[in-house]
């Protein structure tokens, strides 16, 4: 998940609990203070009632045929109550405040009550003053829905809004990103410039970048130098060693089991040269010591290549088939390499096929993309060995006392100095099939 996108589900999560919080306790703090006003005022209305009872102005209503009195208004908000008891209360004369609902004619209706009992001509009464507390309870569901509401559009809006800020916050990482990671394909490319932000977080990490590949740019120019001078070192004794064995040969007076010895020795230091050369071919692609400047039609180059190796292909009987549905052209590109490439392809797919074999390559343009498949029906590579093909040193297919697991190695370097894909899939017995893929943009 993107920073940006955790940093808004971060904001609008904090926002969607806050103000949750907020609409759960707001309405029991405003049902505590109307609930305290509305028992201010009935305790005022029970100290009136007391006071009209001690001055015996409720004598007509107690002394009604059923010794008690009721009223309310007519909303049936407010009501006041006074009934006779026949035991004694827990609570006499105390006040006490309750939710309760009282029957009002037919009508069920919820009141915030208060309660006292006394007594008055020796007959023990209960007063009651009640007041509806619907409408507040009505009051309560309304802001719970809307609390609800506002919580949903809040945390929408803001989520939006902190994706545009979050993605206006990362734009210098991403400038760092582009011009400092993805469009370098070399160090030796790589332009120290500063990318402009405020943040000092992207500063340091800019900075950071820098000095980290300063410090590879330096490494690889150690370890080309270190190749080419290793390379050298070991070329020249190769090539010193090589010359006495010829000239070993060369002498009539030597024995025949001398010069067997001396040919198997030449045998060793050509296929050591061979190595060396192969190894130092690879770091110098790895380095970027070629060029990329030349446009060549795939279609053209595969030709050179075919007749390149047409005698070998002829002694083993192989047909090749090609089916092209339009060519294309490879820009900015280094010939040599890309031939070298699809060379090993194809002279692999002719070593290792069998006699009277067949070789297909097909050309074919797909979406933004062009692909070239070269397929063989030789004795192809088991499943387990397909993750190590490319790999240097490894040799699946049988001994033939000329391969060096190199070849392959070689052709996935140059497929990544031209940021080409390469895929494989083959079966035992059955063949191979690779393909490279060349995007629009080359």
């Amino acid at each position: 998940m993107k920073l940006q996108l955790k940093l808004a589900l971060y904001n609008a999560l904090s926002k969607a609990v806050i103000i949750a919080a907020i609409g759960l306790i707001l309405p029991i703090i405003l049902k505590k203070v109307v609930y305290s006003h509305i028992d201010q005022r009935l305790k005022a209305r029970v100290a009136r009632m007391m006071l009209e009872v001690e001055r015996g102005g409720i004598r007509e209503i107690i002394m009604d045929q059923d010794c008690s009195f009721e009223n309310y208004n007519i909303f049936k908000e407010e009501y006041v109550s006074i009934k006779p008891l026949k035991t004694m209360p827990m609570y006499f004369e105390k006040e006490i405040y309750l939710d309760a609902e009282r029957k009002i004619e037919t009508e069920t209706v919820k009141h915030r009550v208060l309660s006292k009992s006394f007594i008055y001509d020796n007959q023990l009464y209960e007063l009651e003053v009640g007041e509806g507390v619907h409408s507040i309870e009505s009051l309560r569901a309304t802001f719970h829905k809307y609390t609800v509401w506002f919580l949903v559009y809040v945390v929408l809006i803001f989520f939006f809004i902190d994706i545009g800020y979050g993605r206006l916050l990362l734009v210098p990482f991403y400038k760092i990103v582009n011009q400092k990671l993805q469009d370098v394909q070399h160090p030796s490319t790589f332009k120290s410039l500063p990318v402009k932000t405020n943040t000092y977080e992207f500063s340091y990490l800019d900075r950071s970048i820098d000095d980290m590949m300063a410090k590879v740019k330096d490494a690889f120019e150690i370890e080309r130098q270190f190749i080419t001078n290793v390379s050298h070192e070991l070329l020249t004794p190769i090539s010193i060693l090589q010359t006495r064995c010829e000239n070993i040969l060369a002498d009539p007076e030597v024995s025949p089991d001398i010069a067997m010895k001396m040919v198997d020795s030449l045998k060793t230091l050509t296929r050591l040269s061979r190595i060396v050369k192969a190894l130092l071919y690879i770091s110098k692609i790895e380095n970027r010591q070629y060029l990329k400047e030349e446009n060549v039609m795939l279609k053209l180059l595969m030709n050179d290549v075919l007749d390149e190796i047409e005698e070998r292909i002829a002694s083993k009987n192989i047909k090749v088939h090609q089916q092209w549905n339009t060519d294309f052209e490879v820009r900015n590109c280094n010939r040599t390499l890309l031939q070298t490439m699809l060379f090993n392809i194809v002279s692999n797919a002719v070593k290792y096929n069998k006699e009277n074999g067949e070789i297909f390559i097909i050309g074919r343009e797909e979406e933004k993309k062009f692909v070239l498949t070269i397929k063989d029906t030789g004795v192809g590579i088991a499943d387990e060995h397909i993750t190590y093909v490319f790999d240097r040193f490894k040799r699946f297919r049988p001994e033939d006392g000329t391969s060096f697991g190199l070849g392959l190695p070689i052709v996935r370097t140059i497929a990544d100095f031209h940021d080409l894909q390469i895929t494989v899939s083959s079966e035992l017995n059955s063949g191979s099939s690779f393909n490279i893929i060349f995007p629009f943009s080359t």
